[in-house]
């Protein structure tokens, strides 16, 4: 009996834990409807091209070995409705030894630049070297928009942008989605996880006046905030690390679901491995916990609701671990017979089917999506051995890792 007492309390720590974190998705989710439902009853169109406002953008490319699918991002972006007057795009050929610089110059309208470090490898010191070579060739923009090889933008991309800087943005992170949302069960399934993260989440916060973060694919920074805040983010999560650095001075990443990115995914667990370990890293040498309380500890001398509510983004678990949880818990509520931990982790699944419901109902996928379900206990396995061991490992994080692509 002393056993069985220590498991159920065991059992409702666990419960209690994971408690926390479903409840904010919850309330992002509602609130992400809530927003999803204004915008639709004012279903306000954006501003034609001769009455957006007169921003100039830099459009940067960091590419690495990107020949394949380099050509197809360019193509979207001669199709961009704004003065081109207005925009330039910059391709960073950054360690290059096939023809993706060729390539690139192919388009009138492209300027690159290429360049070689076999130490200083990466995005974040691709992105900076590139930032370097236009202040000191006094080429100087409102704003830069980065954006990543593999990937074609809407049209509109860049007006949405301009309209967001006109309300007062400073940095700004585009709707991130999938391209080849039916080429695999794993794309299909990438675009429920990406819908999650990249639009219910922030278009949550956004309706609860709180940042978005960044996710490297879409952003949107002004001259102004990079004056002020310098890019020196070069860990494996450059994105990420730049984005806490922002909020811990108290700026605001604003998300512009208007501005829509598609990129193109892995097929295969193979070729997942090097990004689900890039997204999965935090930056090297700082704890997550010792980030949340230098957040908590801002936010609350200075009454700042959107650090506060960032330590609460920075803690909650991903998708994988917390469905894990739920479903321990059910089970071990079933094998202890312990009504009210059975009721509890209920809840919990409820509150979890409702923030996953959420995506799909905002998202409106095709059919192959909803059979992809079936290889989510699969998807779920192989994000928590990423999780628990191979993000742990520096065989895989030691240094940026390019990840396979097909055209």
């Amino acid at each position: 009996m002393v056993i069985v007492s220590v498991l159920r309390w065991a059992l409702l720590a666990m419960e209690a834990l994971i408690f926390g974190p479903i409840f904010y998705l919850y309330v992002l989710a509602f609130s992400a409807i809530s927003v999803a439902g204004k915008r639709r009853a004012r279903n306000a169109p954006l501003p034609s091209s001769p009455g957006s406002p007169n921003y100039t953008f830099a459009i940067l490319i960091p590419a690495h070995n990107e020949e394949v699918v380099i050509s197809t991002l360019l193509t979207s972006l001669a199709q961009l409705d704004y003065p081109e007057d207005q925009y330039a795009i910059y391709v960073v050929a950054d360690n290059c030894n096939d023809n993706t610089a060729n390539l690139a110059r192919a388009f009138g309208r492209t300027n690159v630049y290429e360049r070689f470090d076999e130490v200083k490898r990466g995005k974040g010191y691709a992105l900076n070297w590139l930032w370097q070579k236009l202040e000191k060739d006094q080429l100087k923009f409102d704003a830069y928009i980065i954006l990543d090889a593999d990937s074609v933008v809407v049209p509109t991309f860049v007006q949405a942008m301009a309209r967001e800087l006109a309300q007062g943005g400073q940095a700004m992170q585009a709707n991130n989605t999938v391209l080849n949302t039916t080429d695999s069960p794993n794309t299909a399934l990438r675009l429920v996880a990406l819908t999650l993260i990249n639009h219910v989440r922030p278009l949550g916060r956004n309706g609860l006046g709180a940042s978005s973060t960044l996710t490297g694919n879409g952003m949107c920074l002004s001259r102004t905030l990079l004056m002020r805040y310098p890019w020196q983010a070069y860990s494996l999560s450059e994105d990420y690390q730049y984005y806490l650095t922002l909020v811990e001075h108290g700026e605001r990443v604003r998300y512009v679901p208007n501005a829509v990115v598609r990129s193109q995914m892995p097929t295969t667990f193979a070729q997942m491995r090097t990004q689900d370990i890039r997204w999965e890293s935090s930056e090297p040498g700082q704890k997550t916990w010792k980030v949340a309380l230098k957040l908590l500890g801002a936010g609350l001398r200075s009454r700042d609701f959107v650090r506060i509510e960032a330590v609460a983004e920075l803690l909650t678990p991903p998708l994988s671990f917390l469905v894990g949880c739920c479903l321990l818990t059910f089970i071990a509520s079933l094998l202890l017979l312990s009504l009210p931990d059975l009721l509890l982790s209920l809840i919990l699944i409820g509150g979890l089917m409702c923030y996953i419901g959420t995506a799909l109902y905002l998202l409106r996928p095709p059919r192959a999506v909803y059979m992809a379900f079936l290889h989510a206990p699969g998807f779920v396995l192989w994000k928590l051995w990423v999780y628990f061991v191979l993000r742990r490992s520096k065989k895989y994080t030691r240094e940026w890792v390019r990840t396979s692509r097909t055209g």
